[in-house]
């Protein structure tokens, strides 16, 4: 199946004075599925029940979310790596007081 797509032109700053224009890739999105519809699915694909699908992809959430607390990467077969992301609120500096407050996760 391809993943759908469109172009965006990348940002360029005041001190660049390129002519020639770049372009990047962003996945469309397209509608959301949730717990409940995943466990229906899988329940159609093998012998567990939509409860016991449930309750697995409930401790799967909880065990992966414990090892990213950890700072460790979760690869889950087939369907990719999962990994902590941060981002810092406002510009930090050297002398920048309480930066660590300024510090939030993606």
């Amino acid at each position: 199946m391809p993943i759908r797509f469109e172009w965006y032109e990348n940002p360029t700053t005041p001190d660049q004075e390129e002519e020639i224009k770049h372009y990047h890739a962003r996945p469309t999105l397209n509608g959301r599925v949730d717990t409940t519809q995943l466990a229906q699915q899988i329940q159609g694909r093998c012998s567990l029940t939509k409860v016991d699908v449930a309750a697995v992809l409930d401790a799967l959430s909880a065990v992966v979310a414990e090892h990213l607390q950890e700072g460790k990467r979760v690869h889950l077969d087939g369907l990719g790596y999962f990994h902590i992301s941060l981002a810092v609120d406002g510009e930090v500096e050297a002398q920048t007081k309480r930066r660590n407050t300024k510090v939030r996760m993606k």
